[in-house]
């Protein structure tokens, strides 16, 4: 009997993890003692006058989650530098980054389309426009950018770029005709070969999970939901695939704990701008819950000890980072924020 269809990503696979940005790889923003952006600061930094440099400094603004005065730093690269591609490139990349809230798809298409018309079809700058294009619904446009990087011989990419690449690809299959057994034949190629070029890569492990629950191969899928939540422990849709894998191939427990994780995740990720949104000491009480149920998250166990150093618990705090220090000795983000835990628990004590 064929099981129930899963639905697919909730959104076009969409996270540039490490697509060339101006020359410099980009890893998405994790760890960092910064707390995600809730609306525009009053003034723009200052951003460096040459093009490498200024692609540096986006590049740190976006690992620590600054992702509006990241923006602005790239407006004024361009500014600077017009006909410079790896300047639109760096700015495109900016508007592409999944977890700002206040991202402007149009800006990422633009900025990409600038970069094209400085520096030729460059792969980064292609992908970037395929990217954009996806993300504005223009899903025939996206698929031609995609095969013209993926289908030629050899492709234009490699690794992690081809990856993301096949995945999108994938994901607008599922948006289009996902339950058509040629699309879903398909759809597995581009997935396998997604993760034959990065076998790490946690949104092809999903996404093939997902499409392999679908042919009834559990057994198969949650492999590959093992890898996605080694890689990617806070992602809400490997959580909410690996409660249904469990479910179906009996194991109730595990099903439980990815549900009540993706419960809280859930509740974490509601806007700030929705009246239901939890206000700080809920999402203390909720990163506390998450972290005794899922310890490896450690992006908001950073959250929780940020959170719980501004709401006066400093030893919390500290006890924090000593977790995730022991799983990462000496990783100077976290080495930071323990020193601030402990000024101000000495501040306290005083």
């Amino acid at each position: 009997m064929t099981a129930r269809r899963i639905s697919p990503l909730r959104a076009v696979w969409v996270a540039p993890a490490l697509l060339v940005l101006g020359g410099l790889p980009v890893a998405p923003a994790r760890a960092q003692a910064t707390p995600p952006e809730a609306a525009p600061p009053a003034t723009a930094p200052v951003a460096a006058s040459d093009v490498p440099t200024g692609v540096r400094a986006i590049r740190g603004l976006l690992e620590q989650r600054r992702y509006i005065e990241a923006a602005q730093a790239g407006e004024k690269l361009v500014r600077e530098h017009q006909d410079d591609a790896d300047a639109w490139i760096a700015l495109a990349y900016v508007h592409l980054t999944p977890e700002w809230a206040f991202r402007r798809d149009a800006r990422a298409a633009s900025a990409a389309q600038r970069a094209i018309k400085a520096g030729g079809r460059r792969p980064d700058a292609v992908a970037a426009l395929a990217i954009a294009r996806a993300r504005l619904t223009e899903y025939d446009e996206a698929l031609a950018l995609i095969a013209e990087m993926c289908d030629a011989t050899p492709p234009r990419v490699a690794g992690d770029q081809l990856a993301e690449l096949l995945v999108l690809r994938a994901d607008l299959a599922i948006k289009r005709a996902g339950g058509d057994p040629t699309v879903q034949a398909a759809l597995l190629l581009d997935l396998d070969r997604a993760i034959a070029a990065a076998p790490r890569a946690s949104g092809a492990r999903v996404l093939r999970a997902e499409a392999l629950m679908n042919v009834d191969r559990h057994e198969e899928a949650l492999r590959d939901l093992e890898v996605a939540l080694d890689v990617a422990p806070g992602s809400r849709q490997a959580h909410a695939a690996a409660r249904i894998c469990r479910q179906r191939t009996g194991d109730a427990a595990g099903a439980r704990r990815h549900h009540e994780i993706w419960k809280r995740l859930n509740r974490l990720s509601d806007s700030v701008a929705s009246a239901s949104a939890p206000d700080e000491q809920e999402r203390r009480s909720t990163l506390r819950e998450l972290a005794e149920l899922n310890p490896r998250d450690v992006d908001r166990r950073v959250e929780l000890a940020v959170l719980e150093l501004k709401l006066g618990d400093p030893a919390a705090a500290q006890r924090q980072c000593d977790a995730l220090l022991a799983l990462r000795p000496g990783f100077a983000p976290w080495l930071r924020l323990r020193e601030q835990a402990a000024a101000a628990a000495r501040a306290v004590g005083a």
